[in-house]
């Protein structure tokens, strides 16, 4: 494992424990096949648009949309939150990213499961100028 393997994992670790995630299906049978979907991330004038869903994680399933800026090789700043219940449905997240000059951007989505099964997607990186 390479060093920034490891740093991405800590890091993610540690967003976790910080951002107190919990992707709660409605029953640990139904864990198993809770699903997380991430689309594209881009950009449309002044604002970053990110989007994602859920599926088979129960009514009571809760995950979460951050849109991040990228600091440093493997770090990410995470600029906006929202976040998402229910299945079956996209939910848009948008950042007006209005003169913050020339910056690298990413939209993930992530939760616990009740079994503690942490689910975790990372979309696409634009590096744009706003």
């Amino acid at each position: 494992m390479t060093i920034g393997r490891t740093f991405k994992r800590v890091f993610m670790a540690g967003t976790l424990i910080l951002g107190g995630l919990a992707l709660t299906p409605a029953s640990p049978a139904s864990a198993a096949g809770c699903e997380l979907h991430i689309g594209t991330t881009y950009k449309s004038g002044s604002q970053i648009v990110g989007y994602g869903s859920q599926a088979n994680c129960g009514s009571s399933g809760v995950s979460y949309l951050r849109i991040q800026k990228q600091t440093c090789i493997g770090c990410w700043s995470t600029l906006k939150t929202v976040s998402l219940t229910g299945s079956g449905f996209d939910k848009y997240i948008y950042y007006n990213c209005s003169g913050t000059g020339t910056q690298t951007y990413r939209t993930t989505h992530s939760g616990d499961t009740i079994g503690g099964g942490f689910k975790f997607k990372e979309s696409n990186h634009i590096r744009v100028s706003c």
